[in-house]
């Protein structure tokens, strides 16, 4: 069984479902050792390094949906009043099958929200007997919340319209793969931003995840001739 570690000072935990269930003071602090971990009424943190949780903040746990673009996330969302930044290490996000939303697991993604709102998905890996999934961040991420969405869903989506033509582009930023929903593609290239031509597929999806962080140009043929450019942000 893993080791598990917690060293509360000056804190609560709050037993209640879809409630607050960590309360920090200013005074107080969580340290989780490397090779511990410390689960959140369902979400499990197990830092790679020693990780620290000071100051003011509170964690829930809610039940209502993140929806973005027209997409949905499970029926479980945990925050954070405050970020949660330099975290390199193991999430583990428990669910239950009612909380599904009509997603099938083998879909599922994890989704951690950025300090200005925004999205990122990671494809991480699905344990549909134990009902989790857990991603390894092997570089240090900051986040104000956790949940889980289809991976053809995602709650970052960028639209883009031009002359007409819908082009949905999604998620953006990522950390994997970009999905793009558009009839008639003949052509999707993506380049950095030297001008170099880093990608070229017909498909309706590019996979980043051997890529290096930075931003890179997207442009999108489709069969009438029409082009369209925009930014992509890979984390």
């Amino acid at each position: 069984m893993k080791k598990r570690l917690l060293l509360l000072l000056g804190l609560f935990v709050c037993p209640f479902l879809f409630s607050q269930i960590l309360t920090i003071n200013s005074s107080a602090s969580v340290s989780i050792a490397s090779g511990s971990s410390i689960s959140l009424g369902g979400l499990e943190i197990a830092p790679s390094d020693t990780y620290v949780i000071s100051g003011v903040n509170n964690v829930s746990r809610s039940s209502a949906a993140v929806t973005s673009g027209g997409n949905s996330s499970v029926s479980r969302v945990f925050s954070s009043s405050a970020l949660l930044s330099g975290f390199a290490g193991a999430l583990v996000f428990h669910y239950i099958d009612g909380e599904l939303n009509g997603i099938s697991e083998s879909e599922l993604v994890f989704e951690l929200q950025a300090d200005d709102g925004s999205w990122t998905s990671y494809e991480g890996s699905v344990d549909a007997g134990e009902n989790t999934i857990s991603y390894t961040f092997n570089e240090a991420v900051a986040f104000k919340a956790v949940t889980a969405s289809a991976s053809e869903a995602r709650l970052t989506v960028e639209v883009i319209s031009s002359a007409g033509i819908g082009i949905l582009v999604y998620p953006n930023p990522t950390a994997d793969r970009i999905y793009i929903q558009a009839d008639n593609i003949t052509r999707a290239e993506l380049f950095d931003l030297m001008g170099r031509k880093v990608r070229s597929t017909n498909q309706d999806q590019i996979d980043l995840s051997d890529m290096q962080k930075g931003s890179f140009v997207l442009q999108i043929t489709t069969e009438n001739n029409k082009t369209q450019s925009f930014k992509i942000i890979k984390q």
